[in-house]
């Protein structure tokens, strides 16, 4: 390092150099500064201003740039969610004149291991993923540092690896971790590319396992933090390396986290319901397709959590479905206790809703991130437990009430503890007046020397005559008597001069250095003792972690409880039952977020898949509710699984093992994969994976190739889902033609979404009933759509001249009686009757408004402050 660098960047360049990886952001007074490659990218990134600052060891102007130190979490939020790694370089000391302040790396964030709440989406579960290629398979390590949870899984070798990425696609989606980390090792690289490809924020770790020890080092780590009944060793040495890159990477990055990660759950992938990719996207579980935002999802009806950890243990629900029934019934039963106790369950939201994210405070004071705030709303709640206890054995249910009772558990001697030593008051002190007698002397002192100096100021002015003389402190030279330049000729001269500013001088005498000395030293003494105090009830806290943890995991497993009790309530949802013969029996059932969307407006509809009728082949018309109704039986049973109540009259249903969707289209430009490929790789995907216990909803298979290539594959998916895989199954099409495979398998059955013809075009009904549709009316539909009306009759003759009818197809005729069908019919009429009605009305309140805004108009216009050629443009547009 060259000679001619000033102190400052020397001392840069030996911090930057132990974090060569990371941004640094350099405490310079009230700034974070970056220089060098830094500043080149923080400021290209978040549009700051880059300038130069001082010359390197070659001569050359050194890039800078900066923020200020009080909103430096603003710009923390992008470079991390950017998936930049930062380290936050602060100043250890106050600084001094002509010494160079030591400074240190305080805190290295990245996007998986954060922990400031401001830099966290509450209602987001943050991961961080280790990713590690094995055997043409992966091993899959899921973090999550705040509530001290460690996932692990295997994606095992299909023998095909389009379809092995997306087994691993899938199990990410119920994750989505915040940073995943993959090994720099040659099998990765492809790893690598599909990472960039997903969109997720990959971090490449130099990873060799004869480094210095690490696997001896993994393994003892592992055996000391999870050796548990459920956690075989013996089997644990293949899956190491998955467990040695977390441990290096964050015993370099967040090495306390190491000792808190305790909760080892190892699972595999069908403990949960297989929710492929596709079906977690197209149900819109948790992101919408339009912006991907929750807005418009399954989890924004859900969400009605009053705390950041209940709707945060919502979405994990939804993502984690069960498949063990008893797991299920459990959770339901819960949920029926509190669904039939209102009082109860409004109770307990109050109650609630004053503990905040509990859980994530809990997981900063296990990680030493936490502040004064933090343990103030520690004591807080612990203080209203009791209230909860009380309305909870009040609740009448003794089963379910005890048990939550017993898992709240006892924390009175910490509360008390806590409530007696932390100062809650809006004033300086950390801890409480009466807690440490030694505190308390120091305390006096300090006043006391307050005291004086205001004693000291006066005699002061007193002595010298001088009525505008101030003893102020500063934080560089401390206490000084400040005396404005036209009263410096009355100054004695035992005054001592210290500094001397603009329009006045400082001085200091040594009364005034003995007072600040006294002071000074009781004030350090105060500031020790405190930390003193402060650090041994942070010890005592940190000896409840445990039980904080699963006090933490019960408060929010019951607000997101009580959140699908008051669901159910409000939106009149059923309990269902389950069955273990494959029978998916939905009366009335409705889309829970489409009905949210329309309310009263929304039309139900029934489905039975049975041995008897095992797949339905549904047809209909552009915009008929197909894939709506699609979609709802698949949301109808994957709420089912995570325990909560469905949208319907009446629902019996299975235990599914996997859902599979393949709805709409999508193209894959960064792999040069079409749309039509896509398409058939998902297909191929739930054609090799799907069960006879599976779902399976497939919508418009086969619409991205050739008329008769489409419907032979359409054809033949159909036959195959029936013939081999039986598997539960919705085949929405256009291709009326398959309505034939109703008469070759008597499991397969013919369901239309029905419209009624009429002199201004097709009614939707957006009912399913049994039966082929007439037609895709797709005409009617560009009509909607307002194309050009000769665009529309130039499409209907080109349509009379191609249709050739060579498939004898069923008429749209439903297979009940004949009475039914006349109700149908009927319905039709007086939906047309209340659209023609509803036009009517809001045609008469448009002219009503027009009418009103042209009184309005009149009575505003000023006739005598307006010449003739504006009253005459006035009459026009009147007139107009």
């Amino acid at each position: 390092m060259s000679e001619n660098l000033s102190p400052l960047m020397r001392q840069y360049y030996q911090i930057k150099n132990q974090h060569p990886d990371t941004l640094l952001l350099f405490q310079v007074g009230d700034f974070y500064e970056l220089f060098f490659e830094d500043a080149l990218k923080a400021s290209k990134f978040l549009g700051i201003t880059l300038t130069q600052r001082g010359l390197d060891s070659s001569g050359n102007p050194i890039p800078f740039c900066g923020v200020p130190i009080h909103v430096v979490n603003h710009y923390l939020t992008k470079l991390v969610k950017g998936g930049y790694k930062v380290a936050i370089c602060d100043q250890l000391e106050p600084a001094r004149p002509k010494k160079i302040v030591e400074r240190g790396v305080t805190q290295v964030l990245t996007p998986g291991t954060l922990t400031d709440l401001s830099l966290l989406d509450e209602k987001c579960a943050s991961y961080l993923a280790v990713c590690f290629p094995v055997n043409q398979g992966f091993n899959l390590v899921f973090a999550e540092l705040l509530t001290g949870q460690l996932f692990f899984t295997q994606i095992s070798d299909t023998k095909n690896s389009c379809q092995t990425n997306k087994f691993l696609e899938a199990e990410l989606s119920r994750f989505m971790p915040d940073e995943i980390i993959i090994p720099d090792i040659k099998i990765a690289k492809p790893l690598i590319a599909l990472m960039k490809n997903l969109a997720y924020t990959a971090t490449i770790e130099k990873f060799d396992p004869s480094e210095n020890g690490i696997l001896e080092e993994t393994k003892t780590w592992c055996q000391n933090q999870f050796f548990t009944a459920n956690f075989s060793f013996s089997d644990f040495n293949q899956h190491l390396y998955a467990f040695a890159l977390l441990f290096k990477y964050l015993k370099r990055n967040n090495e306390r986290a190491l000792s808190q990660l305790r909760n080892l759950l190892v699972y595999k992938t069908d403990d949960f319901l297989i929710l492929d990719a596709g079906a977690q996207k197209n149900l819109e579980l948790v992101k919408n397709l339009q912006d991907g935002s929750s807005k418009n999802t399954v989890f924004a009806v859900l969400d009605k959590a009053v705390t950041p950890m209940g709707s945060r243990t919502l979405k994990k629900w939804l993502l984690r479905p069960l498949v063990k029934s008893d797991l299920i019934e459990e959770r339901m039963s819960t949920v029926q206790f509190f669904l039939d106790n209102f009082n109860l369950r409004q109770n307990l939201r109050e109650h609630l809703e004053t503990i905040g994210d509990f859980e994530r405070t809990v997981g900063r004071i296990a990680l030493r991130r936490a502040l004064l705030y933090d343990y103030i709303l520690i004591v807080r709640l612990l203080g209203d437990l009791p209230k909860i206890k009380r309305t909870l054995a009040d609740g009448g249910n003794d089963r379910i009430t005890e048990g939550l009772i017993a898992k709240i558990g006892d924390f009175s001697i910490l509360e008390k503890l806590l409530n007696d030593a932390i100062n809650q008051e809006k004033n300086n002190y950390l801890i409480k007046e009466s807690y440490s007698p030694e505190l308390d002397r120091l305390r006096s002192l300090s006043e006391k020397g307050t005291l004086a100096i205001a004693e000291l100021e006066k005699q002061e002015q007193q002595n010298t005559g001088i009525l505008s003389l101030k003893i102020k402190y500063n934080g560089s030279s401390g206490y000084s008597i400040e005396i404005t330049k036209p009263n410096l000729h009355l100054v004695p001269t035992h005054y001592i001069r210290v500094q001397s500013l603009a329009n006045r001088e400082r001085f200091t005498t040594q009364e005034l250095k003995e007072l600040e000395y006294d002071l000074t030293r009781a004030e350090n003494q105060i500031e020790e003792v405190e930390k003193e105090i402060f650090e041994s009830i942070k010890l005592e806290v940190e000896n409840h972690l445990g039980p904080l943890r699963r006090l933490s995991s019960t408060l929010s497993n019951l607000d997101a409880l009580i959140a699908l009790a008051e669901v159910a309530y409000a939106h009149n949802y059923v309990r269902p039952t389950f069955n273990s013969i494959s029978k998916i029996l939905i009366e009335d059932g409705r889309h829970p977020v489409v009905e949210s969307y329309l309310q009263q407006r929304f039309i139900p509809n029934s489905t039975l898949l049975s041995d008897e009728q095992s797949l339905w082949v549904i047809t209909g018309p552009n915009m008929g509710g197909k894939s709506t109704y699609l979609r709802q039986v698949a949301l109808i049973s994957i709420l089912a699984q995570i325990g909560s109540f469905v949208p319907a009259k009446a629902a019996e249903l299975p235990i599914i093992d996997k859902i599979f969707t393949r709805i709409g289209a999508a193209d894959n430009v960064a792999e040069g994969k079409s749309t039509f490929l896509v398409e058939m790789e998902e297909t191929a995907l739930i054609c090799s994976q799907a069960t006879k216990n599976s779902l399976v909803i497939l919508d418009e298979v086969g619409r991205g190739t050739s008329t008769y290539d489409g419907l032979a594959i359409a054809q033949a998916v159909v036959e195959y889902i029936y013939t081999n895989i039986k598997a539960r199954c919705l085949f929405a099409t256009h291709y009326r033609e398959l309505a034939v495979l109703a008469d070759q398998f008597s499991g397969i059955t013919c369901y239309y979404a029905a419209n009624a013809q009429t002199n201004d075009g097709i009614v939707l009904l957006h009912k399913i009933l049994p039966g082929v549709a007439s037609g895709s009316f797709g005409l009617e539909v560009a009509k909607f759509a307002k194309l050009p009306s000769e665009l529309i009759t130039r499409a209907q003759a080109i349509l009379e001249d191609l249709h050739v009818d060579n498939i004898v197809v069923k008429p749209a005729m439903p297979r009940g009686s004949l009475e039914d069908n006349k109700i149908y019919q009927n319905y039709a009429e007086l939906l047309q009757k209340y659209n023609e009605i509803s036009s009517y009305l809001n045609q008469k309140e448009n002219e009503l408004k027009d009418l009103k805004n042209f009184r309005e108009q009149i009575v505003d216009f000023n006739c005598d402050n307006v010449t003739p050629k504006q009253a005459l443009e006035f009459l026009w547009k009147l007139k107009d």
